[in-house]
């Protein structure tokens, strides 16, 4: 004969407190992790380096190419690269010193960094949050900087334009007696500054990434060119240089654009790879942790493999972040600013979670500890009852050999009657139910497997372990777990409570 008598127990509060905090501990088994950092940034360093060399290539080409303009525009267009490579100078310094501060910070914290390893995860973890929120909001103020040094510039482009249209007004009310070589002067006027303005147009086409940053802008602006071009041929020269002088216009316009964007988009590429590299570090380093339970001489230290502990959950984490680092990759040629802007919040999103992850761990290894020790509690009182633990190690055994599932354990009497307890997890940490399965060659006494139960539940309670439910009665006892070695060997799903 047998029976079943279950119920439901939690952890109080402050028993939960104890566990989570004053008694364990969390710690990095790698303990590299600041040197790990420092070379994910400066691998990050030399990278945006070799993305900003282009920028500086395709400064020299234009310039040659401005030497060889007809029009009045050659002088605008010399000024104006002037004017810009002191831009990408100033650029680059802010970038460098932005750098440096960034270096220079995390080295200061370095010590404090290794300190909050020693002293426990959750302190890793905040300092490492910190240091990370310091250095984007370095990368917000250089963009906010930039911006401004944009305003100046573009203000400065255009009183510097006004200046070359008035020039350019000159030279065609320039006063000629003769109507025919009138007519062939502004026509030569119309003729070079329709070809410089080409000119200008092709090397935008070349040299920037226009679909990309304002795209269908430069295309409509060819059609200012054509109209030109058209007007020249019919004779209409006043018109085409009108034309041509506002295309020009507009061209200048979306150049200064062009490089904002770039620049801007540089900036934000840069910070959310750099994020990244460093999360997926910080992962890397923490696929192992170790957790210190209790306290002085009585201290007792477990590694775990922080995936074993949260089923997987570590790997797709990962997977997620392997996922971002692609696209940010394969996107490195054709990403928008707002595209590399909302993977840089994905990633700001993702970087606490892996703090719950390791968190989960830490909770399902004391949760596994917690089973046991209601087990102990157990037999102690079933002891007291006249039953036995036959075999230590053979007698209390994890379902499946998996320290993450139910914790099982058998004691005898001297009659041969047998008393299977089964602890299993539930969803929220603390929380377990308890299984007190009663199996006899005889009629089971009714009368002493309740006694047995309350006996059983009230020592959980004065442990601080409170039953969450009633008893519940069943006649049969659950007969999978009277054979521990059969319990041993069981193929079992994955549990999703701690």
């Amino acid at each position: 004969m047998s029976g079943e008598k279950r119920r439901y127990v939690s952890v109080e509060e402050q028993e939960l407190r104890r566990l989570k905090e004053q008694e364990s501990r969390l710690r990095s088994v790698q303990q590299d992790l600041p040197e790990r950092l420092n070379a994910v940034k400066e691998q990050a360093r030399q990278e945006f380096q070799q993305r900003l060399a282009p920028l500086e290539q395709r400064a020299q080409q234009q310039e040659k190419e401005t030497q060889k303009l007809r029009s009045n525009l050659a002088d605008l267009e010399k000024d104006t690269q002037k004017r810009l490579q002191q831009q990408r100078q100033e650029f680059q310094t802010a970038v460098r010193e932005s750098e440096n501060r960034q270096q220079q910070a995390l080295q200061r914290e370095t010590s404090r960094l290794e300190s909050a390893m020693r002293q426990g995860f959750e302190q890793q973890r905040s300092e490492y949050l910190r240091i990370t929120s310091e250095q984007r909001q370095e990368y917000t103020r250089l963009i906010a900087q930039q911006d401004q040094k944009f305003t100046q510039l573009i203000a400065q482009e255009r009183q510097a334009r006004e200046r070359g249209q008035k020039i350019l007004q000159q030279q065609i009310d320039r006063v000629v007696t003769d109507i025919a070589q009138e007519k062939q002067r502004k026509a030569k006027i119309a003729e070079d500054l329709l070809a410089d303005v080409e000119t200008i147009w092709s090397q935008i086409d070349r040299d920037y990434q226009h679909q990309r940053f304002a795209p269908g802008r430069l295309a409509d602006l060819h059609r200012g060119l054509e109209i030109a071009r058209n007007n020249i041929q019919a004779g209409v020269t006043e018109a085409a240089i009108a034309t041509t002088q506002q295309t020009y216009l507009d061209l200048a316009d979306l150049r200064l654009e062009l490089e904002q964007k770039e620049q801007e988009w540089l900036l934000f590429y840069n910070a959310a790879w750099e994020d990244l590299k460093s999360l997926i570090t910080e992962v890397q380093a923490n696929r192992e942790c170790e957790i210190e339970v209790g306290q002085g001489n009585e201290a007792e230290k477990f590694k775990l493999e922080v995936d074993y502990w949260v089923n997987g959950r570590l790997s797709q984490y990962e997977q997620q972040l392997n996922d971002l680092e692609s696209q940010l990759k394969a996107g490195e040629s054709t990403l928008t600013t707002e595209q590399v802007k909302e993977l840089g919040e994905k990633i700001a999103a993702l970087q606490p979670i892996l703090g719950e992850i390791v968190e989960q761990a830490k909770l399902a290894i004391l949760g596994s500890q917690l089973r046991v020790e209601i087990a102990d509690k157990v037999v102690e009182v079933l002891e007291s009852l006249g039953y036995t633990l036959v075999n230590p190690s053979a007698d209390a055994v994890y379902e499946g050999d998996d320290q993450r599932n139910a914790y099982v354990v058998k004691v005898k009497n001297i009659a041969g009657d047998e008393v299977v307890t089964v602890i299993s997890p539930e969803k929220e940490f603390g929380n377990n139910s308890v299984s007190i399965n009663s199996f006899s060659e005889t009629i089971v006494d009714e009368t002493a497997t309740q006694q047995n139960a309350k006996a059983i539940f009230d020592a959980l309670s004065e442990e601080g372990v409170q039953g969450d439910s009633s008893v519940e009665c069943n006649q049969q006892a659950k007969i999978e777990y009277q054979n521990l070695e059969e319990v041993k060997r069981r193929q079992v799903g994955k549990q999703t409570g701690t």
